[in-house]
């Protein structure tokens, strides 16, 4: 048994990776920028408020590394979020009780421009690109509508951390905003085409002798429909071909332990790759019905690095599991409309969003439920929906 310090403790799979650990028989704490959260209601050892990154990137630093360095420490840290895979990496480097990416691994995690030129390496359908580093960078830029995102996933600059903005260039009109964007914040953009399609994952533990615990889901419904993460998915076997790319991708960044590649299928079946979560996704709870804890395994390979974890069968029938507070922002979301004619095509009707939101189910269909908390689903989703109304 291991004492465990996880965080961000305000990243989306943070309870069900409390729940992962503990089920495990690990003591868990977390590190968090507040101690108004709804993780505070699981017991934790420890609930650490650390200044936030976005504030003074330098304290949160610091504090980290004092409270590692105290008596009684946590013996792991594992980061839920790419703040966390940052802070874990500025703060403790390649310090053996770090689970999270470091050094090279951690850049690829926090660098699409590198997942970009590693997918096309491994073979990965990569949609056409361009690298934008300058304004002048912007007359590259041809095909409408696109979509420009930051190359970096954070941006560490003037002592603070900053996650960029994405923003939809639906024609021509939009270059100059665009321009004016790139001399005013000197950051590195990525440009690629829009594409209809259905957002998928693909899932894994990987090992030197390569990646077990295959697993992938579709996404049913979006919290926000222009393209957030999912509020709804289901169990999805990958096809084999992709699973033979995704393994090279991996293998050629010499990746240990969990991951996530997220793809986008289009109409014509085509699954284009998006980014590499180098660390705990949201969607957690899906793989956690299916028997495959991910995050108990990446500890257990931390503590015993020839630890290698038992596969369970893959279930009969697709699993569908649902985030009850995102659905209903879902809702909300949808009402709200499309802010373009790209979104207007595909853009999810209210009654059958309805229909699937409201659907009974067990709680166990639920992120975030677990029997020795079983009301905790209910709490989360109620500081879900109070967090995304502040905002």
């Amino acid at each position: 048994m291991a004492h465990v310090l996880i965080g961000f403790g305000e990243a989306l799979p943070a309870p069900e990776v409390v729940f992962s650990l503990r089920q495990a028989g690990h003591m868990v704490s977390a590190f968090t920028r507040t101690s108004q959260l709804s993780l505070r209601h699981l017991a934790l050892q420890q609930l650490v408020v650390l200044p936030a990154p976005e504030q003074d990137a330098a304290a949160a630093i610091a504090e980290l590394r004092v409270f590692m360095q105290a008596s009684g420490a946590p013996d792991i840290v594992l980061p839920l979020d790419d703040t966390g895979l940052w802070l874990c990496e500025s703060a403790l480097g390649a310090d053996p009780r770090n689970v999270g990416a470091t050094g090279y691994q951690a850049c690829l995690a926090l660098d699409k421009e590198q997942q970009i030129a590693a997918a096309v390496r491994a073979g990965l359908s990569v949609p056409a690109t361009v690298l934008l580093r300058t304004p002048a960078d912007v007359d590259g830029v041809t095909t409408f509508p696109a979509i420009a995102k930051p190359a970096l996933a954070l941006n560490a600059a003037n002592g603070r951390v900053t996650k960029g903005d994405i923003t939809y260039l639906m024609d021509s009109k939009a270059l100059t905003s665009l321009r004016d964007r790139l001399r005013r914040d000197r950051e590195i953009l990525l440009v690629q085409p829009l594409i209809a399609g259905v957002g998928e994952g693909v899932f894994g533990h990987a090992t030197p002798e390569g990646v077990v615990a295959w697993s992938g889901h579709r996404r049913l419904r979006m919290m926000n429909p222009h393209g957030s993460g999912s509020s709804a998915c289901v169990s999805m076997q990958p096809d084999a071909f992709l699973l033979t790319r995704i393994q090279e991708f991996l293998k050629n960044a010499n990746w240990n332990g969990p991951f996530m590649v997220e793809l986008l299928r289009d109409a014509q079946g085509t699954a284009w790759f998006m980014e590499l979560n180098g660390r705990i996704w949201g969607s957690l709870a899906l793989a956690r019905r299916q028997g495959l804890e991910y995050p108990a395994w990446a500890v257990a390979h931390r503590l015993d690095p020839a630890f290698r974890p038992v596969v369970p069968a893959p279930p009969l029938h697709p699993v569908l599991v649902r985030n009850l507070g995102r659905d209903l922002l879902h809702l909300a979301f949808v009402l709200r409309g499309p802010k373009s004619a790209f979104h207007r095509t595909d853009w999810p009707r209210f009654w059958s969003s309805a229909a699937g939101v409201f659907t009974p189910a067990h709680p166990r269909s639920f992120y975030n439920y677990d029997s020795t908390h079983p009301g905790f689903f209910m709490r989360e989703a109620l500081w879900t929906i109070r967090r995304a109304m502040c905002r």
